[in-house]
């Protein structure tokens, strides 16, 4: 017995020895990080932001901002929390925002991979691109507006108006990364007087980066394409009655139903679009009398082969840069399971002939007196 004796003299000591004041912080200590930003510094550094809100009521600002040069997201969150009082934690973040020339030149895989494995993360976090910087945008005076952290999480909340963009998480991220058939998108922000940010375009990735970014009303036929069934408001311009002038249509209370048509040859693949598009118009600057059945079947054929036109652009578009974001690719990869690869498909996508057909329904021009 006596043998045990020094054993726990040591742990005794060993055990008085600790700090008092290194305890696990109480939630009043925890610094919520809502915000991270990255932007573009060289291939080694990374400008990170981050915003933490102010809890005290009788501070001037209602947000903390910090940002720091860092090779790794998580060295932010250790380098920021020597700025702060609080113990930074990234158990609230909400939203992850990349400028567009961090997405273009060094891609966002390794941070969405890294934040991903992070068990404090959530999947549900917001992603978007940013145009100009990150740190600019997030120190923007956002006057009328809430304070900055529930704002850009609302901004990026799915709503019927802004239903064209992919509100993109980080699950969907890396989902879209990781399988074999499509390829991510997600939203492009962009600051907007008066001191306002809007979700002006959407962008598109391929292999981890940004390439291009495609127009809303581009995005809203994609977004029915890949089975949205409800869509926001359609902007239309069609040739004039006469043919000197375009006309605009403006359609509300939007619904589709979407059919895919392929023959599944990965060496001469044919891809036939159906899309069916019923709505209201609420808006029209031309000159068929939308109470004359006549004129507005008129009407319905020229929205008809406007967006049959544009719906065979944008799919043209993806063939150009390679990436399938509506998934296309599934309907082949079905009947072609051996030896399937996205760069496979890729390439035969490229080459794919893509034929569409657009049905409009007009259900609803208003009340007419």
């Amino acid at each position: 017995m006596k043998r045990i004796y020094p054993f726990f003299f040591i742990l005794l000591i060993l055990t008085g020895c600790t700090n008092p004041n290194l305890k696990d912080p109480v939630i009043e200590d925890l610094g919520m990080v809502g915000i991270m930003g990255f932007d573009y510094v060289d291939d080694e550094q990374t400008k990170v932001t981050v915003t933490l809100p102010q809890p005290q009521q009788d501070a001037e600002e209602q947000f903390q901002i910090f940002s720091t040069n860092v090779r790794l997201p998580h060295q932010a969150i250790m380098d920021v929390s020597t700025l702060t009082e609080k113990v930074l934690t990234t158990s609230q973040l909400r939203v992850i925002l990349f400028s567009e020339e961090y997405a273009r030149k060094k891609g966002i895989w390794n941070i969405a991979e890294n934040l991903y494995r992070d068990p404090h993360v959530g999947a549900n976090v917001y992603f978007a691109v940013v145009k100009g910087t990150v740190e600019e945008m997030l120190n923007a005076d956002y006057k009328d507006k809430p304070e900055v952290n529930i704002y850009f999480t609302e901004l990026l909340r799915p709503r019927t108006m802004t239903s064209f963009s992919p509100f993109t998480t980080i699950r969907d991220f890396i989902y879209r990364h990781t399988d074999e058939i499509s390829d991510p998108t997600m939203p492009y922000l962009e600051v907007v007087k008066p001191n306002s940010a809007k979700i002006s375009k959407v962008a598109l990735f391929k292999n981890g980066k940004m390439i291009d970014t495609i127009e809303p009303e581009e995005a809203k036929l994609i977004e029915g394409m890949k089975q949205k069934k409800n869509l926001p408001d359609l902007t239309i311009e069609i040739p004039g009655e006469d043919g000197s002038q375009e006309e605009m249509v403006i359609m509300k209370f939007v619904t589709t139903h979407f059919e895919l048509t392929v023959n599944g040859n990965l060496k001469e693949p044919k891809i036939h679009v159906n899309l069916y598009i019923r709505g209201s118009i609420v808006d029209y600057d031309g000159n068929y009398q939308l109470d004359d059945n006549e004129s507005r079947t008129k009407l319905q054929e020229k929205i008809n082969k406007k967006l049959e036109r544009n719906v065979v652009t944008v799919l043209k578009t993806f063939q150009e840069l390679q990436v399938d974001p509506t998934g296309f690719g599934e309907a082949f990869r079905i009947r072609n399971p051996e030896n399937w690869s996205k760069e496979k498909w890729n390439e035969a996508y490229a080459n794919a002939e893509i034929t569409s057909n657009v049905e409009t329904r007009i259900i609803s021009t208003g009340t007419i007196r």
